[in-house]
């Protein structure tokens, strides 16, 4: 026996007459049986089976029709080797009897004849004996259905000319491989003016619609036909869905007999636990049901939202809300989801729908507001988040008063109010009072609420790190583990890692903060992909972390992906990162006007969101690269333009942040270059002294550097080296590297004056200096004459290449600002390089240098 199983139009009849002709060619008589030719009674249907019997020349002329069953199945089963083949077509309209009879005909009959049944959906026969004897053949939709290959061969052949490779791909995609559909569509495709690309196929199309309409809904009985109506508004069912759709406890049954008749509904699994139409099916029957009794679509939408809220899949749930058209009822179901919605990263799907919902109607939802609050947050619309924030305290406090919720319900929502202006305020840079308001609702919120924990925490980091307060950071950073192993952190746990990583960053802890930046970033794009905002908040300090460590392609790659999409989530922290990260890259390249434009954009930016730390970082490093370009007069223009607020020396006060040391950093570069030597090494010294006790240690390493180019222009290399050696160590550890490079020539050419030898010890930090020499060389040096006294060719015995340009136009006799103007270098610098080439060479005056050059064969 073969039974072949698949819903209407799948092509069984097209492959039982193509079996048929096969078996006619073997000498084998066919008796081909139509169920829907009459046949209504198992009278009419031996009637039919002995007509079609001595049609194949079979001797059953005498037969008679009426015979008992017995005696039926005594001729069938003694048919020798003729081997009768009974062909049945469209079994589904077979009464009970009949296949009653056909089940005692497969049993008794065995080898002597073969039976091939094909029907809409399950025979009606008891299969499991033949299965297990080996004696079945069963063929399914998926036997049926088309592969990509077949149906291109089938629409060439109907249409007469090849089709788009893209276009065969839309056609037995949209159709699933049923052939009666890819036929249906190759006549669209020829009765089509414009080109095929413009074919869309669904089922509300007349040609599929009828189809669907005249064969399958049309032919059901009316508690079928609505079962499938109901039900198409479900892109998946099972059980459970069904049953609160429908409103019948009985859907199992239902289901279980909609898939065995074949009506277009495929099973997803292999225990038939969950179901799905074919999407020109459904298309069809939800097209009708919106079409004509919208109302009822309505209710199957929310229905099912409220079931698919209470099974905790909330993103079905809010799609069904938004599709029963109610704006209120989306409304009340946001609300009750917001806390659950926003937990499980879908904040942006609230805020797409709440867009939809009108203010009086949002107005009366806390919970939802305070939601849309968080997002506006995150996007740095402060006006809206306070608007926002203010009308869910009104409710709160209205509601407590009325006392129209219970206490517990009150005190929650006010914690969830005090947990967005704590965020307000860290969005806004005010640290002073994050660090104030997060420690005591962190207390109250205690081990409950792990995404409110997490983000609180989150920012209390970020506020630690930018008020130096590091005294108790391992505290805090056992809190982290706790936090994060809470059950539901997980979301929450991509802005936590995101905001503690930099703060073990700037105290050296990179390891760590690699880990937590990797892990966030991963399960970052594992719930909202690659590019997204959301990955964007570990992604930009994690491209910081590489860069610092030398590591320019893949940090260029985060940046270039992350930055266009920080504002989607990121605050100021991610967004320093990702300028800063930007610029100093095209900086690198060479391409100097490019990084001053990312550097401007970031300071829109940052006036336009009031974000006056962001802006420290910017103006800080537009003056770097101004000054290293030899552009002083811009890069004061650019400080003074950065609003620094300054009253006096910019030495560390009371409470220093973060933003008073960027602003004194880039006081520090000016101060340098207009030769202010003593006021600027006080100020560092008092950065140094200040940074290194708190544990900023990155910190540290720029003001020791700093130092070592103030000590540079005070012609003391001595000191100048020492304060590098003890940047070395300090970086040693974290593996800054470029710290160093971006830093310029003079921390360059004092590096290879005090490492160049090779590591006087094996100690780490000499392993370290030796290849960040090999990172900073860049021209062979110029060696001194054999046997010459080391002492009397300066430190080093080399001179690099610009210090060589330089003294050939000294020796041409052009002054320092001259030499500057011509070699793009600032008059300050150019001193600083004849300091250099003065002790390298043994001298201290120009003459001396030019002569003394001449004699070492270094100019001509």
């Amino acid at each position: 026996m073969t039974v072949v199983s698949a819903p209407a139009g799948s092509g069984k009849t097209t492959a039982m007459l193509f079996w048929a002709d096969q078996l006619k060619a073997q000498g084998r008589p066919v008796l081909w049986l139509a169920a829907r030719a009459g046949i209504e009674s198992k009278r009419s249907f031996l009637q039919a089976l002995k007509a079609a019997g001595v049609a194949a020349g079979m001797p059953w002329d005498a037969l008679d029709s009426d015979a008992s069953d017995a005696s039926w199945l005594s001729v069938l089963a003694s048919m020798g080797s003729v081997r009768p083949v009974i062909i049945v077509d469209d079994a589904q309209f077979l009464a009970k009897p009949i296949m009653e009879f056909l089940g005692q005909l497969s049993s008794s009959a065995r080898d002597a004849l073969t039976i091939i049944i094909a029907a809409r959906g399950t025979v009606g026969l008891s299969l499991a004996r033949m299965r297990a004897l080996g004696f079945l053949v069963e063929v399914g939709v998926a036997d049926l259905s088309f592969t990509l290959a077949e149906a291109t061969e089938l629409v060439t052949r109907s249409i007469g000319t090849p089709v788009d490779s893209r276009d065969l791909q839309d056609i037995v995609g949209d159709t699933q491989g049923w052939v009666s559909g890819i036929v249906i569509a190759c006549d669209l495709y020829r009765r089509t003016s414009d080109s095929a690309a413009k074919l869309r196929l669904t089922g509300l199309r007349p040609e599929f619609a009828e189809y669907f309409h005249d064969e399958v809904v049309n032919l059901q009985p009316d508690d079928v036909r609505r079962f499938l109506i109901d039900t198409s508004i479900l892109d998946e069912l099972t059980p459970s869905a069904c049953a609160a759709v429908t409103g019948d406890q009985n859907a199992r049954a239902m289901l279980d007999h909609v898939f065995r008749e074949g009506l277009f509904l495929n099973a997803i699994d292999q225990e038939h636990g969950r179901y799905a139409y074919h999407r020109l099916f459904r298309e069809m029957v939800l097209g009708r049901l919106m079409d004509r009794a919208p109302d009822r679509a309505a209710l199957m939408h929310q229905r099912a939202s409220e079931y698919f809220a209470e099974a905790g899949q909330l993103a079905l749930a809010i799609e069904h809300a938004r599709l029963s058209g109610d704006k209120a009822f989306l409304a009340d179901q946001l609300d009750h989801l917001a806390e659950e919605l926003t937990y499980s990263g879908y904040l942006y799907r609230i805020d797409e729908f709440g867009a939809e919902l009108p203010w009086p109607i949002l107005a009366e939802r806390p919970n939802l507001l305070l939601a849309l609050a968080w997002r506006r947050i995150r996007q740095l619309a402060f006006s809206s988040a306070e608007r926002l924030i203010s009308a869910a305290r009104q409710i709160c406090e209205a509601r407590r008063e009325a006392q129209s919720l219970p206490a517990h319900e009150i005190e929650q929502l006010d914690l969830s109010i005090r947990h967005r202006l704590v965020m307000l305020a860290a969005a806004r840079d005010d640290m002073v009072r994050v660090e104030a308001d997060s420690e005591p609702l962190l207390a109250e919120l205690a081990d409950s609420h792990a995404y409110l924990s997490c983000t609180l925490l989150a920012q209390l980091m970020a506020a630690r790190r930018e008020l130096y307060h590091f005294q108790d950071m391992l505290k805090l950073e056992a809190e982290t583990s706790r936090a994060l192993s809470r059950p539901g952190s997980a979301f929450a746990s991509i802005a936590l890692k995101a905001s503690v990583a930099p703060t073990m960053m700037a105290q050296g802890k990179i390891p760590l903060a690699r880990r937590f930046l990797e892990e966030a970033f991963a399960l970052a794009v594992e719930i909202h992909g690659a590019g997204s905002g959301l990955a964007a908040l570990p992604a930009l300090p994690l491209a910081e972390l590489l860069y610092d460590a030398g590591d320019l392609e893949q940090a260029a790659e985060l940046a270039d992906q992350y930055l266009p999409v920080v504002r989607q989530w990121g605050f100021s922290d991610q967004m320093a990162s990702g300028y800063l990260v930007s610029a100093r890259l095209r900086s690198a390249r060479g391409d100097l006007p490019s990084a001053l434009s990312t550097l401007n954009d970031a300071h829109v930016v940052a006036i336009e969101c009031g974000l006056d730390r962001l802006r420290s970082f910017i103006v800080a490093e537009e003056v770097r690269l101004l000054i290293k370009a030899g552009q002083i007069d811009e890069a004061e223009r650019h400080f003074l333009a950065g609003d620094p607020q300054l009253d006096g020396e910019p030495i560390p006060t009371l409470h220093p942040t973060r933003r008073n040391e960027n602003i004194a950093i880039a006081w520090l570069r000016i101060e340098m270059q207009r030769h202010r030597l003593g006021r600027a090494r006080k100020v560092a010294y008092r950065w140094l002294e200040f940074v290194k006790r708190v544990g900023a240690i990155r910190s540290a390493v720029i003001f020791e550097l700093l130092l070592a180019e103030i000590a540079v222009l005070q012609g003391n290399r001595s000191e100048a080296r020492r304060a590098v050696r003890a940047a070395v160590e300090m970086a040693e550890p974290a593996g800054w590297v470029r710290v160093f490079v971006d830093e310029g020539e003079v921390i360059a050419s004092l590096i290879i004056e005090a490492y160049s030898q090779g590591p006087e010890l094996e100690t780490p930090a000499d392993r370290f200096a030796v290849r960040l020499v090999s990172m900073l060389r860049r021209a062979p040096q110029i060696e001194a004459d054999e046997g010459e006294d080391e002492d009397d060719f300066g430190l080093t015995g080399r001179l690099a290449n610009r210090e060589v340009d330089i003294l050939t136009m000294v020796s041409g006799g052009l002054r320092n600002r001259e030499i500057g103007d011509r070699l793009g270098l600032t008059e300050g610098t150019v001193k600083w390089y004849m300091q250099q080439i003065y002790d390298k060479l043994g001298v201290r005056r120009r003459p001396q240098a030019v002569l003394r050059a001449r004699q070492l064969g270094i100019l001509p």
